[in-house]
């Protein structure tokens, strides 16, 4: 027999998690395990608004008489009798599948299909999580008292969930309670039993009590592993606390590049750079530490609990890549961690094993019957406003009964359709996907492009594509008294004339930005060929002037060759010939350029010298120079008569110098004389 269902709380605010190991002993007494079923809404949890009431039998009269006689569903394509038909589709599950289903590309599906195919393998095939819950909750009778609207499936895959004595709603990250091939026998399935081993309701509330009620003597302990990237972390826990940690980090990846150095290795394309070279060797130190630390750390993993690791891809290999490690690791259950895990630092390991070790308290919304919509009496609206004849229209007329009713219905606030005020609609989903069909589809249906979402915006500013603000302003255009367009965010209208205006200004704008362009590279062409043209002047200026300088040079040295051999004809010189003359003219005006200045400074020294001397003493030697300059000794200066013994002279014609000041001096006397 199912145990009774406990009363709910009253709906409040939602409750700080707290640690598993501070709760008290007895808080998982009378505790029952919940079940989720994998199509429940991923919706937020809210308090539900209160209901409106339907409209009178004189409003629907007024309805149906101000409106045409066809309601269709552009999305669905599918055509229904009245206002209240088309609106009870609008907020059916197969109305919101088929809006995601365009919004990805795929193929809408029937009202029929929907009826013969099962729900969990449909969700599953098409890759959508469920838009509602399924109708069998309403006919399991006491077991839909146990269905719970959780975040979404996977999400639900992630957590188990209990409801404790007080009435609220508590989850526990499940890899805490059960190993990885291990199942709730609650949510076991008939093929699943063979395959998987499923839990007793019984065991899970045993564990979860032993879990609160775990002695902190190093007998229980639980150890988190994180590498990716070059980077390593691991930590011991205890409880709330650590008992050992260590880090490592090494360069293994490139920077952009996004993989490490043995996966492009693994390519076939093998680099042979320094930089490549430095990141296997660090890789490869880096498996060396993480191997030694997992094996120096062997009496943990052999008293731990579990280990969650945190591996991807090839990272794995470096901590199963190894006998030992292997045998150490395999000692414990190793389980995956069931988060997005960032850099693996000491933090974020810590930051990981927090919050698997946190009891989370949900909210949930109430599934009696007082909330499920009264499928009988719509039936009976149904039947009871019988079948009208179908009179085919235009997309036109269709439209505008569409805006007469919605209008009138406006006016007699009767709508049926709940407008929340932070709910991401259709019409936000299909503005931000950039799809302006879709968009003008559900403009065109009614839907309120005023909601807001949770962030406080409207589908107009999630809009990132042109085309699809166009869209709204176009329909806002077409529609100005139909929505505030102040508070939907749309800034002006856009009407026919004014898309014309603008495309004759935006061909104006690239008729002249051509010429422009045209002109600019008409003149560019203009001005390489100037140039080229006064290249070419100053190359010829530059050959002609050189031609004429060798020719002033090898003038006298072309005569004297012509005299010695009258039948030789010089040859035409080249180029490089004519560069070689110029260079060697250039050297040689620079040494005599260098010899006039040395001449020049000698000559100073020399009158310095000669002024220091005394008046009589020059007058003698200068007699003396004289007497013996008609018959000098061939071992003294021809200058100064100094003693050239052991002295290398200087020679100028036939006179030798003991310096080159006296050779100086003597040259300057001699043009005196």
């Amino acid at each position: 027999m199912a145990p009774l269902p406990l009363p709910l709380p009253p709906p409040s605010e939602k409750r700080p998690p707290r640690s598993l190991f501070e709760l008290p002993s007895d808080f998982f007494d009378s505790s029952v395990l919940l079940r989720a079923h994998p199509s429940t809404a991923p919706s937020a949890v809210e308090p539900s608004e209160p209901s409106r009431p339907p409209p009178t039998q004189q409003q629907h009269q007024q309805l149906s008489e101000a409106a045409g006689s066809r309601w269709t569903c552009n999305t669905c394509a599918s055509e229904f009798e009245s206002l209240q038909e088309q609106r009870e589709h609008f907020k059916s599950d197969l109305h919101r599948l088929n809006v995601k289903l365009s919004m990805a590309g795929k193929t809408i599906i029937k009202e029929e299909d929907l009826d013969k195919a099962d729900s969990d393998s449909l969700f599953d095939d098409l890759e959508i999580s469920s838009v509602s819950g399924s109708e069998d909750e309403q006919e399991n009778g006491p077991a839909s008292e146990r269905v719970l609207s959780v975040k979404g499936k996977e999400e639900f895959r992630k957590k188990l969930y209990f409801r404790c004595a007080s009435g609220e709603m508590i989850s526990i990250y499940r890899c805490m309670l059960l190993k990885e091939h291990e199942e709730p026998l609650i949510d076991c399935k008939s093929g699943q039993m063979e395959n998987a081993s499923c839990v007793q309701e019984e065991e899970m509330i045993n564990r979860v009590k032993c879990l609160a009620c775990e002695p902190r003597d190093t007998s229980h302990l639980r150890i988190v592993l994180l590498t990716s990237g070059g980077h390593f972390a691991g930590c011991v826990f205890d409880g709330n606390s650590i008992i050992a940690h260590k880090t490592f980090h090494r360069y293994v990846v490139r920077a952009k590049a996004g993989k490490r150095q043995s996966g492009k290795d693994a390519t076939g394309k093998v680099a042979h750079s320094a930089g490549s070279s430095l990141r296997r060797y660090n890789e490869a130190a880096l498996k060396k530490e993480v191997q030694e630390l997992i094996v120096s750390w062997k009496s943990y993993f052999e008293t731990c609990v579990c280990a969650f690791i945190y591996a991807p891809s090839r990272n794995r290999q470096m901590l199963f890549d190894g006998e030992k490690t292997q045998s150490v690791i395999q000692s414990c259950d190793v389980r995956p961690v069931p988060l997005t895990v960032h850099r693996p630092t000491m933090k974020e390991a810590k930051r990981v094993y927090c919050n698997l070790t946190q009891l989370y308290y949900e909210m949930e919304c109430s599934t009696t019957d007082e909330t499920l919509p009264d499928a009988g009496s719509v039936k009976n609206v149904e039947q009871g406003q019988g079948k009208k004849n179908e009179v085919t229209a235009d997309p036109g007329e269709s439209i505008s009964d569409l805006s007469a009713r919605l209008e009138l219905l406006n006016k007699n606030e009767a709508a049926t359709i709940p407008s929340s005020k932070n709910e991401t609609t259709p019409l936000h989903e299909a503005a931000k996907c950039g799809n302006a069909q879709l968009t003008l589809e559900l403009l065109e249906q009614g839907l309120d492009p005023c909601v807001k979402d949770a962030r406080g915006k409207t589908s107009y500013s999630l809009a990132s594509d042109k085309e699809v603000r166009n869209t709204f302003r176009r329909f806002m255009a077409l529609n100005l008294d139909k929505w505030d367009w102040h508070a939907a965010d749309v800034p002006s209208a856009l009407t026919k004339e004014m898309e014309e205006s603008q495309a004759a200004k935006q061909a104006d704008k690239d008729a002249k930005r051509k010429a422009r362009a045209k002109e600019l590279k008409k003149l560019k062409k203009e001005r390489e060929k100037e140039e080229k043209e006064k290249e070419k002047e100053k190359a010829k200026a530059q050959a002609s002037q050189s031609q004429s300088d060798v020719k002033g040079t090898s003038s006298g040295q072309m005569a004297n060759r012509t005299a010695t051999a009258p039948g030789l004809v010089p040859k035409h010189q080249t180029p490089q010939q004519i560069l070689i003359a110029k260079e060697e003219e250039r050297q040689r005006k620079q040494a005599e350029e260098r010899e006039k200045r040395a001449a020049a400074a000698e000559r100073r020294l020399a009158a310095l010298a000669v002024q220091s001397a005394g008046t009589s003493a020059s007058g003698a030697a200068a007699t003396n120079c004289s007497a013996k300059r008609a018959a000098p000794d061939d071992n003294s200066c021809s200058c100064c008569f100094g003693s050239l013994v052991g002295k290398v002279p200087f020679h100028r014609y036939n006179y030798k110098y003991c310096s080159t000041t006296c050779m100086h001096l003597h040259s300057e006397m001699l043009q005196d004389d």
